[in-house]
């Protein structure tokens, strides 16, 4: 862990704030990251993701002087710095991308994260999915993809936006799953339980609980096939058959883990089987 130099700011109001600095003269941004996973409100550690969602009328640049980060270091709540605790612009720095067709698919991929992530976050999604299925995922129009604090999940989607968890989300398993929501919709070629089962015409209460579990379900099986190294929270709330005690409670963390094994076994298999089943058939 890098001990940063402590640089003191008093503000108009009396508080003095003591602010890590950086050999290049700015704020570090895990320290800033630091700052705001620890602002309490009302004597409870305040909700990120609800903090990223409500932007300041004041945002400020994610470069910032002790001195220019002081008003936000006293008082998080009341002021924001891009990308920390509110969106940042898209960042799209495509050079070093020589391959055209890659090239095209991630002029479709809108990225919002810190500058020094967008590689990384560009290369996650290179490895989640081939080539065809990456060209299927922008086919419909851009992607945008934001790295953010998420208070209950690694990941989420809503609509043509994959959220990822700052903490939790920036890897192969959690962008996998979000983009499998997606291409399930958007693939033409897929059919059966590969197809979503979601639709905007006959939701109500029940029906949309309904098939939002069996998006779920299957989002995840098809998950555990895929990823390098899968992993999910649901398997939490996949309650079990206590033996002993006779009564059906949470599994424990092997247990989850055994059952996410246990699936990926299985829905690895049946994957094969039906890409024989399609080599046979074409030939």
């Amino acid at each position: 862990m890098q001990n940063y130099k402590i640089e003191k700011v008093k503000l108009s109001n009396g508080h003095v704030c003591n602010i890590p600095v950086g050999n290049d003269g700015f704020v570090p941004v895990e320290e800033m990251i630091k700052r705001f996973n620890s602002v309490v409100e009302k004597g409870h550690i305040r909700n990120r993701s609800k903090d990223y969602d409500r932007e300041a009328s004041v945002v400020l640049p994610i470069k910032l002087t002790a001195r220019e980060a002081a008003v936000w270091w006293d008082s998080p709540n009341k002021y924001d710095i891009e990308y920390i605790d509110a969106p940042g612009k898209v960042q799209k720095n495509l050079k070093y991308i020589k391959d055209p067709e890659s090239r095209k698919i991630h002029e479709k991929l809108d990225i919002i994260c810190l500058p020094s992530e967008e590689r990384n976050i560009r290369r996650i999604i290179d490895e989640a999915y081939p080539l065809e299925e990456r060209q299927k995922l922008v086919k419909n129009g851009n992607v945008t993809v934001v790295v953010r604090p998420l208070e209950d999940s690694a990941g989420n989607i809503i609509g043509r936006k994959i959220e990822l968890d700052r903490d939790y989300g920036k890897n192969n398993s959690t962008f996998v799953h979000e983009g499998i929501h997606l291409l399930r919709k958007d693939d033409e070629s897929r059919s059966g339980i590969t197809k979503t089962s979601m639709t905007s015409s006959n939701f109500n209460k029940t029906t949309e609980i309904n098939s939002l579990n069996l998006e779920e379900s299957c989002t995840v099986a098809e998950q555990m096939a895929r990823g390098k190294n899968p992993s999910s929270g649901y398997y939490q709330f996949v309650q079990i058959f206590d033996e002993n005690k006779k009564r059906w409670r949470y599994p424990t963390e092997k247990e989850a883990l055994d059952m996410m094994m246990e699936d990926r076994a299985i829905s690895q298999t049946e994957l094969i089987n039906r890409s024989k089943e399609r080599l046979q058939s074409s030939q």
